[in-house]
């Protein structure tokens, strides 16, 4: 059955409450109930409700509850369906208690929510015991052992899925609880408690928790209920609740966290926010909306709303209100999000509702518009989303299905004993808002589409998307491997000052010089010859021939945008020149897209090379090369260099390079091997030595393990398949290419890592930043992370915002 009604006033609330309860109870409404509702304002936003239970029954002794849902995009991995999997989450609460779960289940829908798969509980989120003696602690347990007693044991709780869209998984975070005797132990520790859903094998990795920093205050700290923001190139920021353990009083923050598509950690946090009432602030949720960002938080007494420039640093919270200036009448509940890129809005119950017989008034669900600038309720846009029926809704959530769908999902927690008399029968709700517009917001990271309104210069913009990855995680801050430190004289004596650096850079330099074999002359004058033109949109494509070593000429292309005045520049390099161009593999267009956005490229490649497995370039020639081939193609891209400085568009003193793989080696040793490169970007080339990785593969006879031919079969280094030349003596020897990258001090660089360089590479980069810091130059080294080798369009908007922001 349908319903269908206009919106109305605040005044008729509680006889539209009526008319919705009398459809799910006359009509007698099963599995797939159905009704419908109108919102619209004057920008020409509107949505449609719809509502489909997606379970019910009632066992009196247990209930579901923390109905959360994420959603794989459809034909992403481990979704073959047209259309989006929803993966919703829930626990079993015994009702014999207070907030005493069972381990985390699931159900899951890919036909927009008709049919849901029967409940499956996962053993991942099976309660662990703690065990002193034990070797084997449960996560979680090392934030305050001494808290705890043998036979303690834990789970997780509060748990929300959300798709994460730079590493392409569904990242469910939550908290840990602990119990004593089958009941909440009062003087506990709580950790902020994460998971990964395995799609193709639809279960979840088994939960970890984050490491914060070693204070008192954090021992209690999770993100129980939370609506979090992921940031272009895949940060996280979650807002948490925390506490020492035997206070009473929670403080909010927001935490600054890095996933990299399998561990999920800790950089830094921001402002700590509380009030002194009651228990003060808790179970915060996130949102940014046309670049600003908005946290609402819990209070025994009231909900509050504050806002933020960066995600970290916030306003004065405050009492959250209707636009008439009346209370908005929540309390002692959790509020979340719904963001479309035309309107934000809040979920939210409340008092003054006909619901003075629901705990604490939580139910009905309503939503209504926020007015931004205000920081208030549209009292007039007010709608229910979910009806009351006596039970509590209170922890729901929210996910964005599609462009044109929002989801919140609630299920009817079936506490205090009696509420079914009302008509409750622990019902898992889903209310289906289906948008008029696009949410332009799907499909990316919140940030990516702020420029449309944001205010901010495009510089800004630039910088605020790539700041955050200057920073390495707090598990890898201050961590440098077994890597010898650049800043050690080869007599070993250390450099002391800023000054003293250029002496020991030209050490580095000569000495890699001399292992690698001395360049040929550099090509200064190219002699460009331009073999056809062609536009396409607004940009001049030259198909260019060129000299790029002493013996070879090179075909490349020169795409130059429309404009006035001199521009920077990027090369970019890959084993074809076509495909940076846009005529190759998704996502590997480099040279297009920065052209698109205004720069100057020259996309290059080794074509006949590649075509005959060769790869690299060999000086004088293959048999008996005197440069290693890597080295030679820093040398051919140092000419490449003069090609663009020498064009009239061009500013020599803005030039860039960047390349993905193979392009990414050749792109590091260009820019670290030839200082007019004014930054750098890598794309997973792997960018320190590791034998135990195959495409790390520096070993290999067109790298660094250059010998004459017949070359070593190629793979990994074997007893049998040894590597050669001169890399197995630069192991040896200790040398490694961290003493390379800091070459490139001042100079920033990005690493755009991927499988092959994951997070442990800062202990590598790490070396790096402390010459930048002798120098007084920081943030000037920089890394993101994806689990794939491939890029995609969340790590290249990185890439894109680095060399606007360093080469404007």
């Amino acid at each position: 059955m349908m319903i269908t009604y206009k919106p109305m006033l605040h005044t008729c609330r509680v006889s539209r409450i009526a008319a919705h309860v009398l459809c799910w109870l006359v009509c007698g409404l099963p599995v797939s109930a159905q009704d419908s509702a109108h919102s619209s304002d004057s920008g020409g936003l509107a949505y449609t409700i719809e509502h489909i239970i997606a379970q019910s029954g009632f066992d009196q002794q247990t209930c579901w509850v923390h109905a959360r849902a994420g959603a794989i995009p459809a034909a992403k991995s481990g979704n073959d369906s047209l259309q989006p999997c929803v993966v919703m989450t829930m626990q079993k609460l015994q009702l014999s208690g207070s907030d005493v779960f069972e381990a985390l289940s699931e159900t899951r829908s890919t036909d927009g929510g008709k049919i849901w798969s029967p409940p499956q509980t996962h053993d991942s989120f099976s309660r662990q015991s703690f065990q002193r003696n034990s070797q084997d602690w449960p996560a979680g347990a090392e934030l305050a052992p001494e808290l705890l007693s043998d036979g303690d044991e834990t789970l997780v709780c509060d748990f929300t899925p959300q798709w994460h869209v730079a590493s392409e998984r569904l990242l469910g975070i939550g908290h840990t609880v602990w119990y004593r005797n089958n009941r909440v132990a009062s003087n506990r520790p709580r950790g902020i408690a994460y998971a990964v859903y395995n799609s193709p094998g639809k279960g979840w990795t088994a939960w970890q928790t984050v490491k914060l920093p070693d204070e008192p205050k954090f021992r209690n700290a999770g993100a129980g209920s939370a609506q979090r923001v992921d940031l272009p190139g895949g940060d996280v920021l979650v807002p948490i609740y925390f506490k020492e353990p035997d206070k009473k009083q929670y403080s909010v923050t927001v935490c600054h966290c890095r996933f990299d598509g399998q561990a999920l950690s800790y950089l830094a946090h921001g402002d700590e926010l509380s009030v002194p009432i009651e228990r003060g602030l808790y179970e915060p949720s996130l949102t940014c909306f046309e670049g600003r960002y908005y946290l609402t938080m819990r209070n025994d007494l009231a909900g509050y709303v504050s806002t933020s420039d960066d995600g970290l640093h916030f306003s004065k919270p405050r009492e959250w209100c209707f636009d008439d200036e009346s209370k908005l009448g929540n309390y002692n509940t959790q509020q979340h999000w719904v963001t479309h890129s035309d309107g934000l809005f809040l979920v939210y119950t409340r008092r003054g509702a006909d619901n003075d017989h629901v705990f604490r008034h939580r139910a009905p669900l309503f939503m209504a518009k926020v007015d931004p600038p205000r920081l208030q309720v549209i009292r007039g846009s007010e709608q229910v989303l979910v009806p009351e029926r006596g039970a509590r809704l209170g922890n729901f959530g929210v996910v964005n299905v599609s462009p044109h769908e929002t989801w919140v999902t609630a299920a009817e927690w079936m506490q205090p004993v009696g509420v079914e008399k009302y008509g409750s029968d622990n019902s898992l709700f889903v209310a289906k808002l289906t948008w008029n517009k696009p949410n332009e917001l799907f499909g990316s990271n919140t940030s990516l589409s702020l420029s449309k309104q944001d205010n901010r210069s495009q510089e800004n913009q630039a910088w605020e998307i790539i700041k955050p990855y200057g920073t390495p995680p707090l598990v890898y801050r201050e961590q440098f491997g077994d890597y010898r430190s650049p800043l050690l004289f080869k007599d070993g004596s250390a450099v002391q000052a800023s000054d003293a650096w250029h002496k020991r850079r030209a050490e580095i330099l000569s000495d890699w010089q001399q292992l690698l074999g001395s360049w040929p002359p550099l090509i200064t004058d190219p002699q460009v010859a331009i073999l056809e033109t062609v536009r396409r949109d607004n940009i001049v494509q030259h198909r260019i021939r060129f000299r790029w070593t002493p013996n070879e000429e090179t075909t490349g292309y020169l795409l130059i945008p429309d404009g006035d005045g001199k521009r920077p520049a990027v090369l970019s390099v890959y084993y074809e020149p076509e495909t940076a161009i846009g005529h190759g593999a998704e996502q590997r267009d480099f040279a297009w897209q920065l052209a698109q956005r205004g720069l100057v490229t020259l996309s290059i490649g080794t074509t006949e090379a590649t075509q005959d497995r060769t790869y690299a370039l060999y000086y004088p020639n293959i048999d008996d090369a005197q440069v290693q081939p890597l080295s030679m193609l820093a040398y051919a891209a140092a000419n490449a260099w003069s090609v663009l400085a020498a064009r009239p568009e061009v500013d020599s003193e803005r030039i860039g390079v960047v390349g993905h793989s193979f392009g990414g080696k050749w792109a590091m040793f260009a820019a670290c091997l030839f200082d007019r490169f004014a930054c750098a970007a890598w794309s997973d080339p792997g960018v320190v030595f590791d034998a135990e990785r195959a495409s790390v593969n520096y070993w290999e006879p067109w790298y660094l393990g250059y010998h004459p031919p017949p070359w070593r079969e190629r793979g990994l280094i074997t007893a049998d398949n040894p590597a050669r030349g001169l890399y197995p003596q630069l192991v040896e020897a200790n040398r490694d290419l961290h003493e390379l990258h800091a070459l490139m001090a001042p100079r920033p660089f990005l690493v755009s890592g991927g499988s092959e360089d994951p997070l442990r590479r800062w202990t590598a980069l790490n070396h790096s930043i402390t010459v930048n810091r002798l120098l007084g130059n920081e943030p000037r080294v920089f890394m993101t992370n994806r689990p794939e080798h491939s890029p995609n369009i969340d790590s290249n908007s990185v890439v894109y915002a680095f060399f606007e922001y360093f080469l404007r």
